[in-house]
């Protein structure tokens, strides 16, 4: 993704989903794939549906991951609607209700406030660390105690230096940034 963690922080504005998509298609044209699936998850929810609109001649299939990042509608669900669901349905419904309320603060802080979210994690390697951490525990398999013990340490460490390395944190928050003020 423009911007994220692989390559240089982009300061152009504009970098919107769809111009995102448009983008990748371009590129895949360019490696001359005639035919292509797109995956997404988190951003890339967003992604990949678009990049489906743009080039629907050539993407043959789109999966995402991140339902709830523009799938399911928000808001409250008549009770007699939630009548209607099963025990799995309900206890989906309660979890999204949590993430809307409790978990979905990295979404508004990097929608409002990129720049911001920026100084303070490129200024503190500790700040980056407690802010990649805290979505590895809330976000892979909570039953654990420690985020470590449901995915490797390692690992964690690889993706916290990643963004610290690059600087990156700031343009990859701009993402979303981008997508909530745009036309």
């Amino acid at each position: 993704m423009p911007g994220g963690t692989r390559r240089q922080p982009d300061s152009e504005a504009g970098w919107t989903s769809s111009r995102i998509a448009g983008a990748l298609a371009e590129l895949m044209s360019r490696l001359d794939y005639e035919k292509y699936g797109a995956q997404g998850g988190d951003f890339g929810a967003f992604v990949a549906p678009d990049l489906g609109r743009v080039d629907p001649d050539h993407v043959i299939g789109i999966h995402v991951n991140a339902a709830t990042m523009g799938f399911i509608p928000f808001g409250e669900v008549p009770e007699d609607v939630v009548a209607t669901f099963s025990e799995v349905e309900k206890e989906r419904l309660q979890r999204l209700g949590w993430f809307m309320s409790e978990g979905n603060g990295y979404f508004q802080i990097s929608a409002t406030r990129p720049q911001t979210l920026a100084y303070a994690l490129n200024d503190s390697p500790v700040g980056q660390l407690a802010w990649i951490v805290e979505k590895f525990k809330e976000w892979t398999n909570s039953r654990h105690e420690l985020p470590e013990d449901a995915i490797d340490r390692d690992h964690i460490l690889t993706d916290v230096m990643i963004y610290w390395l690059t600087a990156t944190a700031g343009s990859s928050s701009n993402l979303y940034y981008e997508s909530m003020h745009s036309q």
